[in-house]
């Protein structure tokens, strides 16, 4: 938009309320996963000094190696640890795509091999 400085994404939601994201930590309890559940706090924590967007992030145990983030209900499968800069990005990415998905959406698993690369996958 010419002649609009770029403020930064919307902190409100789609409803007009203020704007949400549920992010799930799916770990194995190993270091990584330690880390990862570290990570995403401190993302959290960021984004809402920025924006003053509410993220709450909610560790839980998985019985697999491979951990994951589900951010408002998109998984996202981590293949190796993101930055908090990366985390900052997915997170609000995604809360602004998926503030009021319908309740049968299809799943989207997101892949980060590759800190530059994430390839995405539909699953129906």
């Amino acid at each position: 938009m010419r002649g609009h400085p770029y403020k930064g994404p919307p902190t409100k939601g789609f409803s007009g309320g203020t704007l949400t994201v549920n992010v799930v930590v799916g770990t194995n309890s190993d270091e990584v996963c330690e880390e990862l559940v570290r990570l995403a706090w401190e993302a959290a924590q960021r984004i809402f000094r920025k924006y003053g967007v509410e993220v709450y992030v909610v560790p839980v145990t998985i019985n697999t190696k491979t951990p994951f983030l589900s951010i408002n209900g998109v998984k996202v499968v981590i293949k190796s640890l993101p930055t908090v800069e990366e985390l900052e990005d997915l997170i609000l990415s995604l809360a602004l795509y998926f503030d009021e998905a319908p309740e049968d959406e299809v799943d989207i698993l997101a892949f980060l091999e590759d800190p530059l690369i994430a390839d995405a996958v539909l699953v129906h």
